[in-house]
């Protein structure tokens, strides 16, 4: 690339731009510019040129279009190389432009603020801008791209380096992180404007990803990974707070995130707590006393709870954090934690200590990435009351039985299928997830139960993600003791599961809502 001699200049974000200015003003680099840019130029008392004076036509249509002029994208597209594009250029009076500082209109900035009206919305998404970087990066041959301040310190060692120039090498990298900006942009508009206009599924899908952190590692010492945030106008779950302890890892995202899920996805007046290992739930209960809470769902499976991430939906006070501190946990995730209580977590120098903001629940989607190809659905936001259970047999739950169901159904919605959850007074017995058959993971659920819970398992209540195929999963939890079932229905073979409640004395409620965890 020969000397850079001319450089158009519009930017939102001012940073450091003096900086640049002044490393260009050394080599006599010509600058043309827009607007609020030509005026902070001129007014640091560098040279500049209008850009309504380069091109020759005015700024119209309240500044819509000022640089989508053939002065400006010739300058930027001709390929000097070619003949044929020179002798257009000279032709139609357009002078090559070789370096191109450019950040867009802060779309993202007031789609963050919330409170925006739709039409200035719309006045915040730029044209001029996206369209001047695609030019100069689809031409980095010849053009110099940056589309934020965070690229001038590199580029500025490379104009010293190459004397007035850019390296093919520092412009092709230029080239791709503007596309990815521009790409990231234009999906930021396409989905606000598609959930404007209430419309959940396109044919062609862009997701928003933000990188927050690149981490140690992946699920495996051998696999990257990076956390990015998906953004939108709603704050989610990367809206977090470390307080203390390592830095998190994949895995410690995974669970934490689970947990996080679980916790918030009751009644907002009850205190849950939940212990979290491999991405399931090991145990979980729900109490007025936020301690109680705690140890409750310790004693669900206080073996498995080793190395966890325990999750609160209220604040950590003393008295919690001095039994948190008892028991090796990766993770601690909470709203608050008191000054008392992170004083007793430090302790624990290793332990990652989480608060987090709560999300409102709003319309969002779960995404699944596999390779070349990603799935896209609904969040599950299911949550039932007592008015959509359907009693299906003789024996009618009781209050209390009702309660525990409704709960075990919550909990039983957040474990990997198949899944059985094994509840009493608010509190996992026993759990069994992700086996390959339905009575497996019943026969885990047990087992835990009358491991830890040989006495409190008779009369309890057990929640089951999906229908039972067959009457075998359901007779395990009678003969441990199991009261009342809660379960979708929908079996060709229902009936045969009814008549075995029923010989059993024991209720059944459908619901009629499957919630598979894959």
């Amino acid at each position: 690339m020969n000397r850079i001699t001319k450089a158009l200049i519009s930017v939102s974000d001012k940073t450091n731009l003096e900086t640049v200015l002044g490393e260009l003003k050394k080599l006599n680099v010509e600058i043309i510019s827009t607007g609020g840019t030509f005026k902070f130029i001129t007014d640091k008392g560098f040279e500049c040129t209008e850009i309504s004076q380069y091109t020759g036509s005015p700024e119209i249509l309240e500044g819509r279009v000022k640089t989508l002029h053939p002065k400006i994208h010739g300058g930027l597209l001709g390929d000097i190389d070619k003949k044929n594009h020179q002798d257009q250029m000279k032709e139609n009076q357009i002078s090559e432009i070789n370096l191109v500082i450019v950040n867009l209109y802060p779309f993202e900035n007031k789609l963050l603020e919330g409170d925006v009206s739709f039409e200035e919305m719309i006045e915040n998404i730029d044209i001029g801008g996206p369209s001047m970087l695609r030019s100069s990066s689809k031409n980095f041959k010849h053009v110099t791209v940056l589309p934020s301040p965070k690229y001038y310190d590199e580029f500025l060692k490379e104009f010293e380096q190459n004397k007035g120039s850019t390296s093919l090498e520092f412009r092709k990298k230029m080239s791709a992180i503007t596309f990815s900006e521009t790409a990231y942009y234009d999906s930021l508009i396409s989905n606000w404007m598609s959930e404007q206009n209430g419309i959940k599924f396109l044919d062609k899908k862009t997701i928003p990803g933000k990188i927050i952190q690149k981490l140690r590692y992946g699920e495996n010492p051998h696999q990257e990974s990076q956390v990015f945030e998906i953004v939108n106008d709603k704050k989610g779950f990367s809206n977090l707070n470390q307080i203390q302890g390592k830095e998190l890892s994949h895995n410690n995202y995974l669970d934490s995130f689970n947990a996080y899920s679980l916790v918030n996805d009751f009644d907002k007046q009850s205190k849950v707590c939940a212990i979290i290992k491999h991405n399931n739930p090991c145990g979980c209960a729900s109490d007025a006393n936020g301690l109680k809470a705690y140890l409750n769902a310790l004693s669900g499976d206080p073996t498995s709870a080793f190395g966890g991430v325990v999750a609160f939906n209220y604040s950590i006070n003393e008295g919690i954090a001095t039994e948190i501190v008892k028991t090796f946990y990766e993770v601690v995730l909470t709203p608050k934690v008191s000054d008392e209580a992170k004083k007793i977590l430090s302790s624990k120098k290793s332990l990652r200590v989480l608060e987090y903001e709560l999300v409102e629940s709003s319309p969002s989607f779960s995404v699944t990435f596999m390779q070349k190809t990603f799935l896209l659905q609904d969040e599950n936001f299911s949550s039932l009351t007592k008015k959509d259970l359907k009693i299906v047999t003789k024996a009618k739950p009781t209050e209390m039985e009702i309660d525990n169901l409704l709960f075990a159904n919550q909990v039983c919605k957040h474990v990997k299928s198949n899944a059985i959850v094994i509840t009493k007074e608010n509190k996992t017995l026993g759990v069994g997830a992700g086996q390959t058959s339905r009575v497996g993971s019943a026969e885990i659920a047990c087992k835990n139960a009358l491991k830890f819970f040989p006495k409190e398992i008779t009369g309890s209540s057990a929640a089951s993600d999906a229908f039972f195929p067959f009457a075998d999963g359901l007779e395990n939890l009678i003969q441990a003791g199991v009261k009342s079932i809660i379960q979708p229905g929908g079996s060709i073979r229902d009936q045969e599961v009814i008549d075995a409640a029923d010989k059993a004395g024991i209720s059944m409620v459908f619901t009629g809502i499957r919630n598979f965890k894959h």
